[in-house]
């Protein structure tokens, strides 16, 4: 039986709860919980290792609230900066182009990537995911490694929304494979090989 490992939290593949790797079997490359194990362990036993499991996946609606708040994350203390940095900011229209200078993308750019990328790695949320009680796992339920949590920070905010016109057509692109997709995958998911979960249906 393969160890999952030390002091590392698992979400149950059927039932979406968080569990210590103690409290967990790994069965046909998914992690399951005591209370799921007898009732998945039929449906392997009826129709093999590739039955599918029963994670409660976040839809598009969610995942959007989601980025919304995190959204806010960000706006709120970039605004009290630039009026304080910036007291003319808030006098003339003409010079509020400044808030995109270099210097702010800049900055914006590395505390999205320090926050996203530290919050999935460590929590495998981050706040605006939280907030709408959802997690960022692997295939097999398991948590994040610095590369794959790097890896979807990359996809979605560099290849995904960061060119100009483009990112239109990828992020509709995005949504739609994430609506019609049985495991609500965006493109960033496919690549990176995670699952979003919607932990509100395992209270």
């Amino acid at each position: 039986m393969t160890q999952a490992p030390a002091n590392t939290l698992f979400a149950c593949s059927q039932c979406g709860r968080m569990f210590a790797d103690s409290d967990l079997v790994h069965i046909a490359g998914n992690w399951v919980c005591g209370d799921c194990k007898p009732t998945f362990l039929s449906r392997v036993m009826a129709g093999g290792p590739g039955v599918a499991s029963s994670l409660s996946y976040a839809g598009v609606g969610i995942r959007f609230v989601a980025r919304f708040i995190d959204g806010l994350v960000f706006l709120v203390p970039f605004v009290v900066i630039a009026i304080l940095v910036l007291p003319g900011l808030v006098r003339t229209a003409g010079s509020i182009p400044t808030m995109f200078s270099g210097t702010f993308l800049l900055a914006g750019l590395t505390f999205s990537l320090f926050y996203e990328v530290l919050m999935l790695r460590y929590w495998g949320a981050t706040l605006g995911k939280m907030a709408c009680r959802l997690k960022v796992v692997r295939s097999d339920g398991g948590d994040l490694g610095w590369g794959v949590s790097f890896g979807r920070y990359f996809m979605y905010n560099v290849v995904i929304c960061a060119v100009p016109l483009v990112n239109w057509i990828l992020l509709l692109t995005t949504a739609i494979m994430a609506g019609v997709d049985p495991q609500k995958r965006g493109l960033h998911d496919r690549v990176c090989d995670t699952r979003v979960i919607d932990k509100r249906s395992a209270t």
